[in-house]
């Protein structure tokens, strides 16, 4: 016997199956309707800009902070009068290479050259805007019909594709998991929150239409974790 797929999510059971995917709770929901970025929320944005920058930063300064011990070993000198006789030798390249040979020289241009290289390259991954709305703790509201998308690109050698999902609100397009690609209802009219300058979706409800008494009775259930799904 072949069970009838079909079900009728409430308002309430979609807005609890998109914020179990989207990983936002009652009280992020609230804080998001009266345009603020709930602190739970800001947590756990911090890390997509923190481990960029952290990392430019151990580029950047690694290769110093060891020649520098180097230079101090070897030449007997202090680490903080080493630092400046760091630098000496590396804007006087000619100089670098009869103290310490072509190949001592040259380890220690390439390995300096080459770590911040990688820098510059962190650095580029830094998202400025999402660091800028978090510190503003802003958060902007859109309202229109939502559209769940997938985008799929083949890979070479058979091997799988790569898959991206996406919610589209008029201009916008918004990165969201597979968990919430299947959560959002089709057809319905959704309240996006966004960040305002990266426009990062935060969270999103389906807009209430009904009574006030069923509003509140959805916005009870939804708070509870519960869901009203029935089959028809």
């Amino acid at each position: 016997m072949i069970e009838d797929a079909t079900t009728y999510r409430s308002k309430a059971q979609v807005l609890l199956d998109l914020s179990k995917a989207l990983q936002f709770t009652p009280e992020c929901l609230e804080a998001n309707r009266k345009g603020r970025l709930s602190k739970d929320q800001a947590m756990k944005l911090s890390p997509l800009c923190a481990q960029p920058a952290f990392l430019t930063l151990i580029f950047a300064v690694a290769p110093f902070l060891a020649w520098t011990q180097i230079t101090s070993s070897q030449q007997q000198i202090s680490f903080t009068a080493a630092f400046p006789a760091l630098i000496r030798e590396l804007m006087h390249v000619k100089d670098l290479f009869e103290a310490h040979g072509k190949l001592g020289g040259g380890l220690m241009l390439g390995s300096i050259l080459i770590s911040l290289g990688i820098a510059v390259v962190m650095a580029t991954r830094v998202p400025l805007m999402l660091y800028f709305d978090l510190l503003d703790r802003q958060v902007i509201t859109k309202e229109g019909r939502v559209v769940a998308r997938e985008e799929t690109t083949n890979r070479a050698n058979g091997r799988d594709p790569i898959e991206k999902y996406f919610f589209s609100l008029r201009y916008l397009t918004m990165p969201v998991n597979l968990a919430a690609y299947r959560a959002l209802e089709a057809g319905s009219i959704y309240l996006v929150y966004l960040l305002p300058r990266s426009e990062r979706l935060v969270a999103i409800e389906p807009k209430m239409e009904d009574t006030p008494e069923k509003v509140a009775q959805d916005a009870s259930a939804f708070a509870r974790g519960e869901s009203s799904a029935t089959r028809i």
